[in-house]
């Protein structure tokens, strides 16, 4: 699942200026042209504006101001060809505050810079100065010659201008409004709207709040502004009396448009246009009460810690602080149309204050997202200068909204779901379940896990099919009674029923909020969390790389601290570095979420080097000892993994993934570390004399896969999965090859066929 989301990887940082007692705004703004594709543009808070060049992560263009000046929306930059081919970038920026500057004229004055993308400075006309009639809030690229530019207010106002700042068409609503935001589609790609979209530019859908309602206007574009439709969508119909506000708004070009409260509430609706009707707004689905968040539970304005950002379809990407750890972000990709998480991503910027962060996502090139991150309060005494990044994050852009995808993805979504059921209900159907997690719950509340143990093999006792009894709801209930995240090591934990559980399999990892390996660690149970890796699926690899770090912490701690060599009997069981790698490494692990993980847990030079160490002995023997083990499964037909490698020894290939991935998170810090080189020389030369042998055995691909295909259908024959061979299927299968060997057709030959 994670695959889906790719590692994000820092495309831009500076240091961020917040004054106290100021006003709230952003430090910092990304935005991005379709027309201007590669670039990024970014306005920075008593800074200035760099155009970056995404793909080699280099600012191309560079725009400083003063100390002084400050900006009131994110500016634009465009491309514009010159009579020698060359290319100039044009860039606008909205100015709020500079010496420069009138009073009257605040928030009103758009400085156009322009500057080469390569060679020297423009001298000519290098930044001219224009006055708006009203302040904008965004400026956007539109699909028109001569009138390319929009300007839109802070309260929704729509003016077409020409590359000068000249509006030349206005288009005004009545009543105070709140714009949210804009959206800016090439009409060709609005496979909502039933017109002809040939005389039609663009089309623009402006997002606006005003009471208690979010109004949806759609426009289109051309050489004036066309008012298509407006409609009108309550923000919270629950009847409560909370202040609710919008934290997030978004609309593809498919139509459709989806918008989240302070409460979590997210609603989605279709949109439609028509040459009957003017705009029309469907729900898509029922709407989704998210929890987990942080920004849920404070009511400061400016939507810091979350942001939303529309991609194909009905996918939505959302990056949101955790209420566990407000330093971590979620990134989360979900499909509206079923109301299912599709891939989670997590990463931990650097920030240096302890509140919220200001959160923005920019869709840029097909395949990929900016996200900004910025502080929103200066930083204490003790605390460092705070930093602005931009992070760009990969995603997979193939993927489509279809029921098969978002199959068993409701699972991975109840993590971040508020249940539509009170949780004291295990389920109606059965009264003698509910009795028994209720007895289980009230024995771990007395502190008597005995008395659970006892209750649950009771229950168990009394039936002989115990597998068929076991629903997901049910176990979930179990465990999440065992394992209270209040509970402490050997006071109130019960490892005898977490164990039956595990090796019957019913157990998932996301029971406990995604934290089953967290828990059992909390409880020093390492006997339950080795079996949980070998027995369920869906671990994180952030969990799998904390465990291994808290074991390199705790022998580290051990060989330090003379007065405990000796091991007190009492202390938990904790298994050796090599017998927990070993598991981790054999885990089907996604190499994304394992480089984040890495980089998040191991970053001490110290603890890569411990890991380096054993993975060294692993490779001893490669791929001939793993030739060897495969020879022998053949020889005795049985399974690999029953004469494979030792549980302390993964197999070759797991452990050349998992080098990989580890190099790759961490080269940087294992180059700045000077006793990991001889170790980094001898791994080199146990791999390449590897690449060779690999090459040889690789040209027996063809000439051995029938045998290996006889091999796997016997396996799997033996063991029930395909039934076995008839003598006269047999008798068929050696008539056929007859054939095809008296006819000349071998593995690797073809046969021509003519038909008259």
């Amino acid at each position: 699942m994670n695959s889906i989301i790719g590692e994000p990887f820092l495309l831009y940082s500076c240091n961020t200026q917040i004054k106290k007692g100021g006003p709230s705004a952003r430090s910092i703004y990304t935005s991005y042209n379709p027309k201007f594709r590669g670039h990024a543009t970014l306005t920075t808070q008593a800074d200035g504006i760099r155009i970056v060049d995404v793909e080699n992560i280099h600012p191309v263009v560079s725009h400083s101001v003063g100390d002084h000046v400050s900006f009131a929306a994110p500016a634009l930059s465009r491309c514009v060809p010159e009579d020698d081919d060359a290319q100039l970038s044009v860039t606008y920026a909205v100015i709020k505050q500079a010496p420069e500057v009138a009073k009257e004229n605040k928030e009103r004055t758009i400085w156009i810079m322009k500057q080469p993308l390569s060679g020297p400075r423009v001298t000519k006309e290098e930044k001219k100065v224009v006055v708006a009639p009203y302040p904008p809030a965004r400026i956007c690229e539109v699909d028109s010659e001569t009138l390319p530019l929009l300007l839109v207010s802070k309260n929704g106002k729509l003016g077409l201008a020409s590359p000068d700042v000249d509006i030349k068409s206005r288009l005004e609503w009545p009543g105070e409004q709140e714009l949210h935001d804009v959206f800016v589609f090439p009409a060709a790609s609005c496979s909502f709207i039933h017109r002809d979209t040939d005389k039609i530019g663009s089309v623009v859908c402006v997002c606006c709040c005003a009471g208690s309602a979010v109004y949806v206007r759609l426009v289109f574009l051309r050489e004036e502004i066309v008012h298509l439709g407006t409609c009108e969508l309550p923000i919270d119909d629950s009847g409560e009396t909370v202040d609710v506000r919008i934290v997030g708004v978004t609309c593809s070009a498919t139509g459709v448009l989806s918008f989240m409260t302070s409460r979590g509430v997210w609603n989605a609706y279709q949109l439609s246009n028509s040459e009957t009707s003017s705009l029309d707004a469907t729900p898509l689905t029922e709407p989704l009460q998210l929890r987990r968040f942080a920004t849920f539970k404070q009511q400061k304005a400016g939507n810091p810690g979350i942001a939303m950002a529309p991609l194909s379809s009905s996918f939505v990407l959302l990056a949101a602080t955790t209420e566990d750890n407000t330093h971590d972000i979620s990134l989360q990709l979900w499909d509206l149309r079923y109301g299912v998480l599709l891939a989670l991503q997590s990463m931990s910027p650097s920030l240096s204050t302890d509140s919220l962060p200001y959160l923005q996502l920019a869709l840029a090139d097909e395949g990929q997202v900016f996200l900004t991150v910025s502080p929103s309060q200066p930083p204490g005494k003790l605390q460092a200068i705070p930093r602005s990044t931009v992070h760009a994050i990969p995603f997979d852009h193939t993927l489509r909204s279809t029921l098969a995808a978002a199959l068993g993805r409701s699972t991975a979504s109840e993590e971040w779901l508020v249940p539509q059921r009170p949780d004291s209900q295990i389920s109606p159907l059965d009264e003698d379940k509910a009795n028994l997690v209720s007895a289980i719950e009230v024995a771990m509340s007395m502190k008597k896990p005995q008395q659970a143990d006892k209750a649950f093999f009771a229950w168990i006792k009394k039936r002989t099919a115990a597998a068929s009894v076991f629903g997901h709801e049910f176990v979930k209930r179990i465990v999440n009674a065992i394992l209270s995240p209040n509970s402490k090591a050997g006071e109130m934990y019960s490892p005898r029923i977490m164990q039956y559980l595990l090796e019957g399999r019913h157990v998932n990892a996301i029971m406990v909020d995604g934290q089953l390996v967290s828990r059992l660690r909390d409880q020093g149970d390492w006997e339950n969390i080795m079996l949980a890796l070998r027995s369920i699926v869906g671990i994180s690899e952030d969990e799998m790389i904390s465990s291994v770090k808290y074991i390199i912490g705790a022998q580290r701690k051990r060989e330090t601290n003379l007065e405990v060599m000796q091991v007190d009997s009492s202390e938990p069981w904790m298994p050796p570095l090599e017998m927990c790698l070993s598991a981790c490494v054999s885990y089907n692990f996604t190499p994304v979420a394992m480089r984040l993980a890495i980089r998040k847990h191991l970053t001490d030079a110290r603890d890569l080097v411990a890991i380096l160490q054993t993975l060294e002995r692993w490779l001893h023997g490669g791929t001939e000892d793993q030739m060897e083990a495969v020879f022998k499964s053949t020889v005795m037909n049985t399974d690999l993994t029953m004469n494979g490698h030792s549980s302390n020894s993964p197999s070759y290939s797991k452990v050349i993934m998992f080098l990989q991935t580890l190099l790759d998170a961490s080269c940087t810090t294992l180059l700045q570390y000077q006793p990991s080189h001889e170790l980094l020389k001898r791994i080199l030369a146990e791999i390449e004399p590897e690449i060779g042998y690999i090459d040889r055995l690789e040209q027996l691909r063809g000439v051995l896969e029938p045998f290996a295909k006889a091999h796997i259908r016997m396996l799997k024959e033996r063991a029930g999965g395909t039934p076995k061979e008839s003598q006269a299927e047999w008798k068929s299968r050696r008539k056929r090859f007859a054939q095809q060997a008296s006819l000349g057709v071998g593995l690797y030959r073809l046969e021509e066929l003519i038909l008259y």
